[in-house]
């Protein structure tokens, strides 16, 4: 479904829903409800009572004392442990690079994206807004803010800076601001400040071995859309994170996601984004703690348009994209990480046909 608005009432739109959110008295109560730890979890079973008389130990030979063995350390410290729901939690361990993390926690992310060959640019107008050269066509569309040539071929480099804030181990909100240099084939190279978005999570369930979490992100569009840096429209993109333990060192993790343009131009369609991803911690090799992850990614798109390097224009509906990501995250120390992770399409249609991905991740 596809929304019909200007961009002032958009941005309105948007922040009215999240502030109605915040506000409201049930929202309010979930948030002191979910200020107790693991409220949902099942309970811990608690000891047999006993009538037995207490024994009295008998006196023993002193002996040698047994020696101390170290045990290794976590994968998170104590501080950080109990912050995200108590010791032995398993979303402590999330690995992923291209998945949305379930764990609501504080933290700072810094990302970078080096993807090649989207020869799709405005499709649904999800990486960018609808080609300018419809402005010029016969009808004119004053609403394709785009480029002004179509494109046979876009490559970008992206370099994000994302700030997360937990009130608790259920609670937190989120804003990442992106810069993009943009290579096409056709139009001129370009860099800026592209859309940035913001949002929350809130784990609905947060127990040591699973967290699911609501999310709502709310892309603004601060990218100068006629330089092919944002899509010149809000976008409303709410999902289910999920983080499941399925054994001491294999985690899995998961997404499912609905992006969906608040206004735009008739190219405009809704996207839902879904993936899922296995991280195996292979334990420590010097003072890093090594995780190998495989991720496969998709995109549907559920309406929408596209355009050519001709500058025809197709029916972008059902369009449908998958990905495979390869990766590492080493953790460096307590708090810090280090991912670093290929991805290629595996299907015909793409929003990239390879990308690279190198982030960094320390956590407060």
């Amino acid at each position: 479904m596809r929304f019909s608005l200007s961009r002032q009432a958009a941005a309105c739109l948007a922040s009215t829903v999240l502030l109605a959110l915040a506000t409201s008295p049930s929202f309010a109560q979930e948030l002191l409800a979910f200020g107790r730890r693991g409220g949902d979890c099942p309970p811990a079973p608690c000891p047999a009572p006993t009538t037995e008389r207490p024994i009295t130990p008998t006196p023993t030979t002193p002996t040698t004392p047994t020696p101390t063995v170290t045990e290794p350390s976590p994968l998170l410290p104590d501080t950080l442990a109990s912050a995200v729901g108590g010791e032995g939690v398993a979303l402590a361990s999330s690995s992923v690079g291209y998945i949305d993390p379930a764990l609501p926690q504080t933290m700072f992310r810094f990302r970078f994206d080096a993807a090649y060959r989207n020869n799709r640019p405005d499709r649904a107008e999800f990486f960018y807004a609808k080609c300018g050269c419809f402005r010029n066509a016969i009808p004119p569309d004053p609403n394709a803010a785009g480029p002004p040539l179509t494109e046979t071929r876009v490559d970008y480099q992206d370099f994000a800076s994302y700030l997360e804030v937990a009130y608790n181990n259920r609670v937190s909100g989120f804003v990442e601001i992106p810069v993009r240099l943009l290579n096409p084939e056709r139009n001129n190279n370009t860099s800026g400040l592209a859309d940035m978005n913001a949002g929350f999570k809130v784990a609905m369930i947060a127990c040591e071995d699973t967290v699911f979490t609501f999310q709502f992100r709310t892309y603004l569009p601060t990218g100068d859309s006629d330089r092919g840096l944002g899509t010149d429209h809000v976008s409303l993109e709410p999902g289910l994170l999920l983080l499941q333990r399925l054994g001491e060192r294999l985690v899995l993790e998961a997404e499912f996601k609905d992006w969906v343009p608040v206004g735009g131009s008739d190219f405009a369609g809704n996207v839902l984004r879904y993936g899922v991803g296995l991280s195996y911690q292979l334990g420590r090799c010097g003072g890093a703690r090594i995780a190998p992850v495989a991720e496969f990614v998709g995109w549907t798109v559920l309406d929408g348009k596209e355009s050519d390097f001709t500058g025809a224009t197709r029916d972008a509906a059902g369009d449908t994209i998958v990905n495979a990501k390869l990766g590492v995250r080493l953790g460096l120390g307590d708090y810090n990480s280090l991912y670093v992770g290929y991805g290629r399409a595996l299907t015909g249609d793409v929003w990239y046909k390879d990308i690279v991905r190198v982030e960094y991740r320390v956590a407060f």
